[in-house]
Formats: C-alpha cells, structure tokens, sequence
C-alpha cells in the first residue's frame, strides 16, 4: 500500500525509484544476517564500553538513523551492549563520549583507556561517514516493490 511505502521510505528502509517504484535496502533475513555477522565480527565485545556481551547484543548506528539518509551504510553499524546502546541514544557517538567525559563519575566502568579510543574512533568515524558517505554501500540491496499511485 502507498501507506506502507511511506512508512517504509521514512524509516530509510527503502529509496525511491520513480513515482511508483520504491526498493527496499534490505529485507527482514538480510537485517538478521547483517547483524549477525556484525556481533560475530566483534567477538560480542560492546564498542563503547569494551565489555563483553552475552545475550543483549544489540547493533548501534554510530550516526543515529534519525541523523542521516546514510545511517544503514555498514560501516556505521557497530555491536553495542543494550545498556549503552540505549543510554547513547539518538546522539552522534562524538556526542556521547562527551557526555560520557562531563558525567564522567556515572560511566566508572568505561576505562579511561576505553575513552581515548572512543575519542579517536569518533573524529575518524564522523570524517570518513561525512565525506565518503556517498561512496559507501547499504547494508543489502533487495528487491523493488511496485506500488500503485504516487508515492510522495
């Protein structure tokens, strides 16, 4: 439904071909697996609070998706601890680490060292998303879906 289509297209979860062809990012299992392989790839260790994850392991998009059209790119997704992914928010991660720095006696377990890599994986990560975003591949391209009527 031309409904659906919006919700799907306000959410980045698909782009606009033409007035009434949209094409979805990724599907349901290609999420699963992105997600999948983005846990494993971390060892199930939070990149925030460099803790090891058991079963809460959730996927943080280290520019909110809220922030960017770019936000599904894989090289902004991390794996990320419920509690951290949660505190963090829709802020950009150069936001939280100083957040983190100014409620510094609320993150005690968030090494000192944790922090400085923090600090170095924000400036890299908001330059490289900012100027290479467009160079960047979505997680998976998937199928187009044909919807009748425009889609605005």
């Amino acid at each position: 439904t031309q409904k659906r289509a919006k919700n799907l297209l306000s959410s980045q979860k698909a782009i606009k071909i033409d007035h009434s062809t949209i094409k979805l990012l990724y599907t349901k299992q290609a999420w699963k697996e992105v997600k999948k392989n983005i846990i494993k790839d971390s060892g199930r260790i939070c990149y925030i609070c460099g803790r090891y994850i058991d079963d809460t392991a959730t996927i943080d998009h280290v520019t909110p998706s809220s922030r960017s059209n770019y936000a599904n790119i894989y090289s902004n997704l991390q794996c990320c601890c419920l509690e951290c992914n949660h505190d963090k928010g829709s802020r950009k991660i150069s936001e939280y680490v100083d957040h983190i720095e100014k409620h510094r006696f609320k993150y005690l377990h968030i090494s000192d060292e944790q922090i400085k890599k923090l600090k170095s994986f924000a400036l890299f990560h908001d330059y490289e998303f900012n100027s290479n975003k467009k160079n960047h591949i979505h997680v998976k391209k998937s199928r187009s879906k044909k919807y009748k009527g425009e889609v605005k």
